[in-house]
């Protein structure tokens, strides 16, 4: 982890670079090894703010910390970076949850995702076969039963948007499931 400390109209003595560095090594573990930090302290008649600046491969932040004194302003500029990098930390773990779980949704289907043909190879002596989704009333369901070699239709109602099953009886007649 690089640290630059840079400071103006103030002279960076040992004891706040200390200060900062003691802060500022709990970061490491968080941003890796790769993270560049500038902290940029400035004074101007009572206000002493400390900025900090990070920039890592995957994400840049930054904070800044005003008050009265030099050692509280350092302080509330790391709580500030810290929560940023919490947030960002988290945000990247819950996306990466998402996509684990959006995956094994998938792979438990045994339908591909999409609007596309696809046809499966036989498993068990069970083949799969997927035909094109989309929201249709029953009066269209009834017209695409009719032309298909199926004995059912899946289908979404466009009026209340569930998921709807017309089927052809053993008698001829016709007859819808709502799921």
């Amino acid at each position: 982890m690089n640290v630059e400390i840079t400071g103006r109209h103030v002279v960076i003595t040992p004891a706040i670079r200390a200060y900062i560095m003691g802060r500022l090594r709990k970061f490491s573990r968080m941003l890796g090894d790769e993270a560049s930090l500038h902290v940029v302290i400035d004074v101007e008649k009572q206000r002493h703010t400390a900025e900090i600046l990070v920039k890592t491969r995957l994400l840049d932040l930054t904070c800044k910390g005003e008050t009265g004194d030099m050692y509280a302003s350092i302080l509330r500029a790391i709580e500030k970076l810290e929560r940023q990098a919490l947030k960002q930390k988290t945000r990247k773990i819950e996306t990466k949850r998402q996509r684990a779980r959006s995956k094994s949704v998938e792979e438990q289907s045994p339908l591909p995702r999409g609007g596309r043909k696809a046809a499966f190879p036989r498993r068990g002596g069970i083949s799969l076969e997927e035909l094109e989704r989309k929201p249709m009333s029953v009066e269209e369901a009834v017209i695409e039963l009719s032309q298909s070699e199926y004995p059912f239709v899946a289908f979404r109602d466009v009026d209340t948007g569930e998921i709807q099953v017309l089927y052809r009886r053993r008698d001829g007649s016709i007859a819808l499931i709502h799921a």
